[in-house]
């Protein structure tokens, strides 16, 4: 019992002060088709081999010293990638199951003392490891764990009390075979899926979830990749690709168009986790010549908000109803839902893309507003991207003194780091006036003092 909990239990996680960040850096892989093709006959250690040899020059350029890399296997894994950074000048340390007890407490300790600059581990390190988070900063998971429990325990070596660092960093190369946009990828489809799929133990016991259905076990994860694969592979041979007109796209897409995007950028939360852990510039350039995901993304919003008893846009709108002649800042509009609700208001709509001539197409932490313009900046599940502080001195400037800063966000993003935006928002100047919470979602209201110290 004690092992299945370890497993599919309840990782505590207290409210720690320092951020976490979790990047997917994305590595091209088509020239591996014809290895995976032998591999996924065989087993997920041959896949993770194969893919292995396409993700080492990405994990080399993500080393720096006081990094830890992990790995679920240690055949055909571990060695391979001890030479490669031995090669590029680093010492090495192994915390695998191949040593023992002594060895590896050994490497744990010297990494810790900083002598040696790269510690590789496998399951042993997952639980039970203390003293990494003084030391290192960053992870690098070249082979990911099958559960979401072990994920966590995992990403807990280095996100824990007494951590040295302001952030820690979690990157996750995935490897992506992309044929026009029809993409296959056991990285993102099937192991990253696999680690998000959260209808276990925990979710039953603290949020009275019912799990829809068991975890996939690894053979069947195997079998169904394979079949994906070669579906894949079938229409890339035959020329049998989907090509997406501009003309298409809209909000709710068709369903045969939404079916071949989601290969292409995976689920609603792995479209989430990409906007957030993304700068906004960088997804603005992505968007821009990929606006297809853009609307994936609102045609999976707009699915979602069909099952929430609470929609913020509109508890923010109902709000605003009762004035007039407001200059308002929605900033991340989407499809400009609030200012189809206001109409006896100015509502300047901001995003990266332009559904239709209400949106103002550009990244919102430099909008076209002069100084001093607006009465309310409404920044409403729009706070995504690792500069989300940027979008917050964007307000500022915009609003004029004695402007109100709305802000509605999810409550599950926002759990472990509400201290810290509350701090962000007073640190550009804004006076928090009031701040609740509902069921699923946090409410800040600020103000922009008359005359500003910023």
């Amino acid at each position: 019992m004690h092992e299945k909990l370890m497993l599919y239990g309840i990782r505590y996680r207290p409210n720690y002060k320092i951020a976490i960040a979790e990047s997917f850096p994305e590595i091209s892989g088509e020239h591996l088709r014809p290895q995976l093709i032998a591999a996924i006959k065989t087993s997920p250690l041959a896949v993770e081999q194969v893919l292995l040899s396409a993700k080492i020059d990405t994990i080399i350029t993500h080393l720096k010293t006081g990094t830890l890399i992990y790995t679920h296997y240690v055949e055909g894994m571990v060695e391979p990638l001890r030479k490669a950074i031995a090669a590029a000048g680093y010492k090495v340390g192994l915390f695998t199951g191949v040593e023992d007890t002594k060895e590896r407490d050994s490497a744990k300790q010297k990494f810790i003392a900083r002598e040696i600059d790269i510690l590789i581990g496998t399951a042993p390190i997952g639980t039970g490891v203390d003293g990494l988070q003084y030391v290192c900063d960053r992870l690098i998971i070249a082979s990911l764990p099958w559960t979401h429990a072990e994920y966590e325990q995992l990403v807990g070596r280095i996100y824990r009390q007494k951590s040295s660092f302001a952030k820690v960093e979690v990157i996750i190369p995935q490897v992506i075979l992309d044929h026009q946009g029809d993409i296959w990828s056991w990285d993102r489809q099937y192991r990253w899926s696999r680690i998000q799929w959260k209808k276990s133990l925990a979710d039953t016991a603290i949020d009275g979830v019912i799990p829809k259905g068991e975890l996939a076990s690894e053979k069947v994860v195997l079998q169904k990749a394979g079949e994906a694969l070669q579906t894949w592979i079938d229409r890339v041979e035959s020329g049998d690709i989907y090509e997406i007109n501009r003309e298409e796209l809209r909000v709710p897409l068709p369903a045969a168009i939404a079916k071949i995007l989601q290969r292409r950028f995976g689920d609603f939360s792995a479209m989430n986790n990409r906007f957030n852990n993304s700068y906004s510039h960088t997804t603005g350039d992505r968007l821009k010549a990929h606006p297809e995901e853009w609307y994936q993304y609102h045609h999976l919003y707009r699915a979602a908000r069909e099952t929430w008893q609470e929609i913020p846009y509109k508890k923010i709108a109902e709000k605003l109803q009762n004035y007039t002649n407001l200059q308002i800042g929605d900033f991340g509009c989407g499809e400009a839902k609030l200012a189809e609700l206001l109409p006896n208001h100015q509502v300047h709509s901001f995003d990266h893309i332009a559904i239709n001539a209400k949106v103002q197409a550009c990244d919102i932490a430099h909008t076209p507003l002069p100084d001093a313009t607006l009465d309310v900046a409404i920044f409403s599940l729009s706070l995504m991207g690792l500069n989300y502080a940027d979008y917050l001195q964007e307000a500022h400037r915009t609003l004029k003194g004695g402007g109100s800063l709305l802000i509605a966000e999810t409550i599950s993003r926002w759990i472990d780091k509400k201290q810290e935006l509350l701090d962000l928002i007073t640190s550009w100047g804004f006076t928090v006036v009031k701040e609740q919470t509902s069921d699923r979602f946090l409410y800040i209201n600020a103000t922009k003092p008359l005359i500003s110290l910023i």
